[in-house]
């Protein structure tokens, strides 16, 4: 443990002998340094399990003592962070029953809820989704509700089987009313299972290219057409890029068009990426990312994201990656 890391603690230990002549921010100050110290020694390990597993049992010790305090509720939210990143499903189910269904902490679990369940080994997938429909109607807090309705609509949204209940849940978002981005979210979904989904007319649109070149997606029908979002910033759209690669050199432009959706600014940065991964299809910019034309058009909120077009112009599939993407192009080429 570095000396500054020594220092925070040596200031803890002398804050909890006086802790009555101290106010309580001062005492959330320094642990909340700590915190951040520990962050850093994880980021400096490559995420390390065995040190965040360390660290998250220390902050869920500090919060079940100081449960009400600014600290305890960033150290909980820290542990529950670190339990997501090494699979610790059983320390993230023990945890929630801490949660009173009001508890403002509820927002902050989801996604580390999801992670801890797809990381352990002894966890589905499906137990995550019964943990999460049952949390649904645990919780009352306003935000922690909608960031469990809201994973319940991504999840729900992507099986036509499903599709009633994602539109249920997508309008109890909007009339839960807690922010615009939730109201938007749920119309969105709303909009993308009425109007966006498999058989139905791809919307169309008509821009310029990152290179300058005018791109209108009515030109490409009698073709397959692969629309995909995505962004340099994106961690879990890297694997992708040599899959849009491969199919790009495994079929003519008269069978298939590739058309990246890039939701980011124009930089040098971008353009090297472009040459560097020769990502030699037409490119398009998104720069108000999920809030521009095309995102909006076909309700991306979250990349990577793919929709395949078929040669009537109407939708063929979409939430397509890696080989299932590739295995239905060649199924869908080999038909034509």
């Amino acid at each position: 443990m570095n000396i500054f890391r020594c220092t925070i603690l040596f200031l803890l230990l002398i804050l909890s002998f006086s802790f009555k002549g101290i106010a309580q921010g001062e005492v959330d100050s320094v642990y909340i340094e700590y915190i951040n110290s520990a962050w850093d020694e994880i980021r400096e390990t490559v995420h390390d399990d065995s040190i965040q597993t360390k660290y998250a049992s220390e902050f869920y010790d500090y919060y079940l003592s100081h449960k009400e305090t600014v600290a305890g509720k960033e150290a909980i939210e820290s542990a529950l962070v670190m339990w997501g990143n090494t699979g610790n499903a059983d320390m993230m189910d023990k945890t929630i029953t801490t949660f009173g269904p009001d508890s403002d902490l509820w927002a902050r679990t989801v996604n580390s809820l999801g992670n801890s369940y797809a990381r352990d080994s002894n966890r589905t997938h499906q137990e995550a989704i019964t943990k999460l429909e049952s949390l649904k109607d645990y919780v009352t807090n306003p935000d922690g509700k909608s960031a469990i309705l809201t994973t319940l609509v991504r999840v729900y949204k992507r099986d036509p089987d499903t599709h009633q209940k994602a539109l249920k849940y997508a309008q109890d978002l909007v009339n839960i009313n807690e922010s615009e981005w939730y109201v938007e979210f749920g119309l969105g979904a709303i909009y993308e299972m009425e109007s966006l989904g498999v058989g139905q007319a791809a919307p169309n649109f008509m821009t310029t290219t990152f290179y300058g070149d005018d791109f209108d997606l009515a030109d490409h029908k009698g073709k397959y057409i692969i629309l995909d979002f995505w962004a340099t910033w994106c961690g879990p759209c890297m694997p992708e890029i040599p899959v849009i690669k491969s199919l790009r050199e495994s079929y003519s432009e008269d069978d298939l068009a590739i058309v990246s959706i890039a939701l980011e600014e124009k930089s040098d940065k971008y353009e090297n990426f472009l040459d560097e991964k020769g990502m030699a299809w037409p490119q398009i910019l998104q720069e108000k990312r999920w809030e521009d034309e095309i995102p909006s058009l076909y309700n991306v909120h979250g990349i990577p994201q793919k929709y395949i077009i078929g040669p009537n112009g109407n939708i063929v599939a979409k939430h397509l990656r890696g080989e299932k993407l590739t295995a239905k192009m060649d199924s869908l080429i080999s038909q034509k």
